[in-house]
């Protein structure tokens, strides 16, 4: 619950767009990761399998796929049990470096037009490069504790020296920051912005750390392709 928190400390500076109409943005590549202590986010990169912060970490978890409104069901809805959880995170639990993990999934995802894999990276991106921060979020009408809509904000990536000068940015080696482009209308308590995507690939996972103002840090998932191909070809 603490970077829910961390959103509230942090939300004179944010607010996000918030109307009767609200959109869910296409993202099918976002999955919900519903544990008991905080609502968190993935990312599909397989049929079977999910990438996502070690902070959002439990023994048995269940991942949530497709449509995530409740008052709609459109048939693409999948709820998959986890089989296997693997952290690369040989940390403290007050520190954001290596914050990322696996998770296998029992049966492979079915896709379909809510439900597709995001490519992994093959390089990394330049300053100044536009990418999509895609999370979710609360609906206006929905007052649980669970998200049910898919949202979608611009961003801009900060070069290794500017994300260096910001706080967080110091003390975490294998990090991108970004910086986003546009003032919102809505207080940012809600939103959980999981992924940063660059040129239709997932450049970021998130690590809970907002630095204030408009600047968010990341993991650079490219720094750990080789865990990650490797833990995916022995499973």
């Amino acid at each position: 619950m603490k970077y829910i928190f961390l959103f509230i400390l942090l939300a004179g500076e944010f607010s996000f767009g918030y109307t009767d109409e609200q959109n869910d943005d296409p993202a099918p590549y976002l999955v919900y990761i519903k544990n008991q202590f905080s609502p968190c986010v993935g990312v599909l990169i397989h049929q079977q399998w999910v990438l996502a912060a070690a902070h959002c970490y439990l023994p048995s978890l269940k991942v949530k796929l497709g449509n995530f409104k409740k008052r709609v069901r459109d048939g693409t809805e999948q709820t998959i049990n986890s089989v296997q959880t693997i952290r690369y995170w040989n940390l403290s639990t007050d520190s954001s470096e290596h914050n990322l993990m696996l998770i296998k999934l029992s049966t492979p995802a079915v896709l379909n037009e809510k439900v597709q894999p995001m490519a992994l990276p093959t390089k990394n991106v330049p300053r100044g490069t536009k990418c999509i921060i895609s999370g979710l979020d609360w609906s206006v009408k929905n007052n649980g504790k669970h998200p049910d809509l898919r949202q979608t904000f611009v961003a801009s990536l900060l070069s290794d020296k500017e994300c260096q000068e910001t706080k967080q940015g110091k003390v975490s080696k294998n990090r991108i920051c970004v910086k986003f482009l546009k003032s919102f209308e809505r207080i940012f308590v809600e939103a959980i912005l999981a992924a940063v995507i660059c040129k239709d690939k997932i450049q970021g996972i998130e690590v809970g750390n907002f630095l204030g103002g408009n600047i968010g840090v990341y993991t650079n998932i490219f720094h750990y392709i080789p865990w990650i191909q490797k833990i995916m070809s022995m499973k």
